[in-house]
């Protein structure tokens, strides 16, 4: 019978809230730039912290001898995933066309930023179909 360590200070309740408090403190140093109107301290501030936990993210697993991320959290993602993709599409495929045909007949307008959403939407639907047969392909 071989011992196996498990005195690792790395539980999946540490790893999570060490993750997600230093996602969230980085999300509040990002808002406290725009109110205390300093951009780019913010955007450094959150560039870093999100850098850190996604750093935390992939390596802790690796070197904790603690299970940190099971099939559970697969399934979990994998299930998020999917809503949100579903909730955007049929938001999108039911907005959309009826978006252009009122900026063809000259009801709306549609402006800079609603161009940049449209694109943003429709790249990752592409990123999405990409990363989805990329994915199909190993199984």
């Amino acid at each position: 019978m071989t011992a196996t360590s498990t005195n690792s200070k790395l539980t999946r309740r540490r790893y999570r809230g060490l993750v997600y408090g230093i996602a969230g403190l980085a999300i509040l140093g990002l808002l406290a730039g725009f109110v205390l109107n300093r951009h780019f301290v913010g955007a450094l501030i959150y560039l870093l912290g999100v850098w850190i936990a996604g750093g935390i993210t992939v390596l802790a697993p690796m070197w904790s001898e603690t299970t940190l991320q099971d099939e559970r959290d697969w399934e979990l993602h994998n299930r998020a995933s999917g809503i949100l993709v579903g909730i955007t599409m049929v938001i999108g495929l039911s907005i959309l066309p009826a978006i252009y045909v009122l900026d063809a007949g000259n009801y709306i307008e549609i402006t800079g930023i609603a161009s940049g959403v449209i694109l943003t939407l429709s790249a990752l639907f592409l990123l999405y179909g990409v990363c989805f047969g990329i994915a199909k392909q190993r199984i």
